[in-house]
Order: structure tokens, then C-alpha cells, then sequence
């Protein structure tokens, strides 16, 4: 199994992957990472399907960071896409059967199953802020408007391109903005109870914050990073007024869990992802 992202070593995929493997029923899997760089050439992604192609014992890859890129550059590499990837054109998941290559977008599910450990109340009626429109922000904001009602769903980023097909996807209200200034000015307007979700990767994929760091949050409201490592001031921004943080450990394990379940073809029942969970735990006491 290969991982596509940008920095895949320093993901704690590696210490849990044997683990996870091996609960699933496939204890020889392997797990191979490849980086690409944000913003890289349009061949790099080709290059990356075609090592996945080439190796007869691949059954797939997970792919994080670039899964816009990855069906806008390779889209000929895959013999067929998902209904979510086709319309989102997005992929997180390729899955390897012999000569088919089957592009997935799971995101719209696995973010749907980390927001409901976040919010469990159905449906959420508040308001939602997402910082960014890439893959995972316009996935996000899709389960949103199919199984919630939030009273306003925002959208943002420093991109007019991802801001206008945010829209169109999602029909919510997208703004474009210069930087962390026009968050900031964003999330001071929001209502008490919000949700503010940092989906830019920045804080993983580059260093910093989506928000200045005087950004004053709206009383009551949830701060929820999809990163969940290297230092997050987004989160630290928000604990230093008493806000509630949450990072992306919960949308990692629902992401790697049912991304593997794809590849390696094995049931992922609640009481497995329990087990799985509960190994991921211990890795990170």
C-alpha cells in the first residue's frame, strides 16, 4: 500500500499500520510512502500513479494534501472514480484490482464520522466556518449540507479558483480572502457556538497559522484543526481563551481505518474500529 502526501514519514501511520494490519487480517502489508511537494509539477502526480501501476503487489494508496491535484493530473490513470469523486473531483482513496485502478473520494464520510465525535447531536443547526476550500474542506462541508441544516455554512481561502468551485459544489458562502487577516475578521463576526475548523494545512504542510494570532473567537465555539501534528497555533490561539480545541487525531484514525478496509477488502465493523482505536490510544499515552 503506498501513502501519497507531502511529508509521509513523520505520520504516525508508521507506528500504527503493522498494528492495524494485522487486526485486519493482513499482517505482511506494507506501507510506502511518497512525497510530493505543494504546488508540484503536473508530471510528479503521474509519476506517482504510474510507480503505483508498475507494481504488481500494490493494492492502492491513501492520498493526503494532494487529492485535487492527483484527479486533475493523473484523472487518466484511473479506469473508473466514485460518484463523490466524480463531483467533488477530489481523491483520497485509489484502489488497485489487477488492471483497474478505482478512484474514491471517502472524505465526505470520514469527516462526517469525526464531526459527529466532535458534535453529536443530529442535525447541527449552528454555524460552521471552514478555514480553506480544498478537497477536505469542500468534502466537509459537503456532509454538512446532505445531513445537517447549519444555520450558515462559510467557506474561505486565498484561492479565487478553489473559492468559485467551493461554491459551485457546495452552494454554501465562500469568500476569498488575502490571508490570516481576512479569517480573523471572519471569525470575530461569527456567533457564539460555532464551529471553526482549520482546513488549509497550514500548521502541517507549512509552518504558521490560518489566523492572527490576537484573533479573538466567538464566546462558546469549537475550534477543530484537521491537523493533528506538528505545532498548531490555530489550536493554541484558541485554548488561550478557554475555547475548546480539538485536533485531527479522530479524522486520522476514521480516515486510515476505512481507507485500509478499501484496499485490503476487509469489513470495518464498529467493533473493529473500536479495537483499532483503542491500539492507537495506547501508541499515543
Amino acid at each position: 500500500m503506498y501513502f501519497i502526501g507531502v511529508t509521509t514519514s513523520r505520520s504516525s501511520i508508521h507506528h500504527l499500520f503493522g498494528r492495524w494490519a494485522a487486526l485486519a487480517g493482513v499482517p505482511d502489508a506494507v506501507l510506502s510512502g511518497i512525497d510530493i511537494a505543494v504546488g508540484a509539477a503536473p508530471d510528479e502526480y503521474r509519476a506517482a500513479m504510474s510507480r503505483i501501476g508498475d507494481d504488481p503487489e500494490a493494492c492502492g494508496a491513501l492520498v493526503t494534501t494532494h487529492k485535487v491535484d492527483i484527479c486533475r493530473h493523473a484523472r487518466s490513470f484511473f479506469t473508473d472514480l466514485d460518484a463523490d469523486a466524480r463531483s467533488l473531483g477530489e481523491v483520497n482513496c485509489i484502489v488497485r484490482r489487477g488492471d483497474r485502478m478505482s478512484g474514491l473520494a471517502l472524505d465526505t464520510v470520514t469527516a462526517g464520522l469525526a464531526f459527529r465525535a466532535i458534535i453529536p447531536e443530529r442535525p447541527f443547526r449552528g454555524t460552521a466556518l471552514i478555514l480553506g476550500a480544498g478537497g477536505a474542506a469542500v468534502a466537509l462541508a459537503t456532509h454538512l449540507v446532505r445531513e445537517h441544516r447549519p444555520a450558515e455554512l462559510i467557506l474561505t481561502d486565498v484561492s479565487a479558483d478553489r473559492v468559485d468551485l467551493a461554491s459551485r459544489l457546495t452552494g454554501a458562502r465562500c469568500e476569498l480572502i488575502s490571508g490570516p487577516e481576512g479569517n480573523t475578521k471572519l471569525i470575530e463576526s461569527m456567533p457564539p457556538r460555532s464551529i471553526i475548523v482549520n482546513a488549509t494545512g497550514v500548521g502541517k504542510d507549512r509552518p504558521g497559522s490560518p489566523i492572527l494570532a490576537e484573533t479573538r473567537f466567538p464566546e462558546n465555539a469549537i475550534a477543530w484543526d484537521f491537523n493533528y501534528r506538528g505545532r498548531l497555533l490555530f489550536l493554541e490561539h484558541a485554548k488561550a481563551q478557554s475555547i475548546r480545541a480539538v485536533d485531527g487525531w479522530e479524522y486520522f484514525l476514521h480516515g486510515w481505518s476505512r481507507n485500509m478496509s478499501h484496499f485490503f477488502g476487509f469489513e470495518l465493523t464498529p467493533e473493529l474500529f473500536a479495537v483499532m482505536r483503542e491500539e492507537a490510544i495506547k501508541f499515543s499515552r
